[in-house]
This record gives C-alpha cells, sequence and structure tokens, in this order.
C-alpha cells in the first residue's frame, strides 16, 4: 500500500527477455543485450532495479511492452509469429510470480495476412491490452530496413483495423516525420487507442532544426481524443538529458499539449539502465521535470494513475 508521503510508480514502458543459448522465450541475442550481463533479465531483476528508485516511490506494476519487433531480422511469416507468441507466453508466466499489478503490450506483424487470427489469439490472454510493432522508418530500426514504411502498406493499415475488433490499443513508435501519415490513420479508425512511445522518437535535429515537423505532427496527435504520449527514453534524445534544459522545455509542452490526464512517465529498463540510467537517477531526474510546475494530484496522473485508465487496469483481476 502507497503511503501518504509516497509516489505511486505504475510504470507503463518495460521489457523482459530472455537471450540465453537455449532461450524459449522468442528473443534475439543479435540485437538484445545481456542486461549487466545476464543474459535472462526477469520479473524479479526488473522489480529490483525499480526498487531503486528509493523509499520516496512505491512500484506496484506496470506495462510489459513487447521487444521482439526489433528481433529476427528477416524472418516473417508463421515463423516470426511463432516468436512474438512465444514472448508473450514466456512473459505472462514470469508475470505469474508476482503480487503486483501487471498487463502486456503483445507484437504481431500487422502485415500478416492472419493478422485477424493472430489478433484474436493474443486476446485470448486476460493480461494483454495491446499490440506494439516498432514503425521506425528512415532511421529505420533493424527489422524495418526490410519491411519498410509500414504506415504506406495496405495490408499493415489493414490489419491494424483489426485491432477495434479485439478491445486492443496500439502502441506507437515511429519517427517524427512518420507523425502525418500515422494521424490520418489514427483518424480514420478513432475508436482503437494509441499510446505514443518515448515521445515520439525525437532527436535533438528533430526538435532544433526539423522542430516544426515535430510540434506539428504532436499537435494534431494531441487532437485526437483517445492518443496518449509516454515521456521516456528521453536519453535517446541527450544521454545527460537532465543537464539540458532543452528536454525539460520539451516534456513541459508536450504535457501541456496533451493535457495532464494524457501523458506518462515510463522507465524504459532495462534499456535506460544500460545507457546508466538507474532507478535513482531516472526518477529523481523525472521529479525534477515537474516539481513545482503541478501540484501532487496532477503529479500521480503523471506517475501511475493515466498510466493505469491507458491500459485499463481495472478488469485485472490479482
Amino acid at each position: 500500500m502507497t503511503s501518504s508521503k509516497q509516489m505511486e510508480i505504475w510504470d507503463p514502458h518495460f521489457h523482459l527477455w530472455d537471450v540465453s543459448e537455449n532461450s524459449l522465450s522468442g528473443h534475439d541475442s543479435s540485437q538484445l543485450f545481456a542486461p549487466k550481463g545476464n543474459p535472462v533479465y526477469s520479473w524479479d531483476l526488473y522489480e529490483q532495479d525499480m526498487l531503486e528508485a528509493g523509499s520516496g516511490f512505491e512500484h506496484n506494476g506496470g506495462a510489459f511492452v513487447e521487444a521482439v519487433s526489433v528481433c529476427h531480422v528477416g524472418k516473417t511469416g508463421d515463423g516470426f509469429a511463432a516468436a512474438c507468441l512465444a514472448e508473450t507466453n514466456w512473459v505472462s508466466k514470469q508475470l505469474d510470480n508476482s503480487n503486483k499489478c501487471y498487463i502486456i503490450v503483445s507484437s504481431a506483424s500487422l502485415e500478416d495476412y492472419n493478422a485477424g487470427k493472430i489478433l484474436a489469439q493474443r486476446a485470448e490472454n486476460t493480461l494483454v491490452r495491446g499490440i506494439r510493432q516498432i514503425m521506425n522508418y528512415e532511421p529505420s530500426w533493424p527489422r524495418n530496413e526490410q519491411l519498410g514504411d509500414l504506415l504506406g502498406n495496405p495490408k499493415w493499415r489493414k490489419g491494424y483495423a483489426e485491432l477495434k475488433n479485439h478491445s486492443l490499443s496500439y502502441d506507437l513508435q515511429l519517427n517524427p516525420h512518420q507523425f502525418r501519415d500515422a494521424v490520418r490513420l489514427v483518424e480514420k479508425h478513432q475508436e482503437i487507442p494509441v499510446i505514443i512511445g518515448h515521445l515520439g522518437s525525437p532527436t535533438l535535429d528533430d526538435l532544433t532544426a526539423k522542430k516544426d515537423v515535430y510540434w506539428n505532427g504532436l499537435k494534431a496527435f494531441s487532437e485526437q481524443e483517445k492518443t496518449y504520449i509516454k515521456i521516456s527514453m528521453l536519453s535517446y534524445i541527450d544521454k545527460n538529458w537532465e543537464q539540458n534544459s532543452l528536454v525539460q522545455e520539451t516534456v513541459l509542452r508536450v504535457i501541456d499539449l496533451f493535457g495532464i490526464d494524457r501523458c506518462f512517465f515510463g522507465s524504459n529498463f532495462p534499456v535506460e539502465n544500460h545507457f546508466g540510467w538507474n532507478a535513482d537517477r531516472l526518477y529523481k531526474a523525472f521529479v525534477s521535470l515537474v516539481d513545482g510546475q503541478y501540484k501532487k494530484e496532477d503529479q500521480r496522473k503523471l506517475f501511475s494513475e493515466n498510466a493505469k485508465k491507458a491500459y485499463r487496469t481495472e478488469t485485472i483481476q490479482l
């Protein structure tokens, strides 16, 4: 139970994986690292990492987000679909060991001819609340060099439309120059909740020389009622972002744009941990972004309450 002096953390973006030699988790050691030299980043190691946030915080769960959509470059069809399902099944067993409140954002290739059946299978798992398939193209994340710009793929768009039939949200990770096409898709399917990952993956260049593309796109997203945004992976902008005033200005402007009820902080562990951001450093930096800017009630929304609503945790039986 969170005390009145503690800030609850419900972490809407973390990963677990197994890249050991005989892994059954669907993960790929050629794309994913072994955190602190351990090839299995399990539920208990994640929870231990979150304890480092300190006594001012109480970590009560979160959203596991898939990592397979960067894995198995070149593999498509049934073979890749099997890896996505293996991850969901392995993570479900991991999270069964904890008494905290967790949900799963699984993965699927929405361009697959069988996308509807695949999504129906995911929805059978009561922890699965949504789907993520990394979209970043040019610069491209590993699988998208081959797959191309999925937003322009009619088969992928047909698969995206299937999400509504299974009450699944979509975690949207993409580059700022893709925002315009993505907004058009979201406008067409307004019944599908969308959670933008990692502030929309901006680089410093996107926030300076290309800032109009970034901000015009985010403004269009913010006008979609069921679109939320995660404040996470800020090290992608600057590895020492807590010292960069532009990052703070960006975060505050994003919150102002979307409103206090549609934004939330995420750890992105173990990735951020890998780049020198343990929970103590990370959550102190998050607090410094908003302390004095927002009252405690609104800060609680950013650290837990908004994310729990976005991922519909009220239906989970613990």
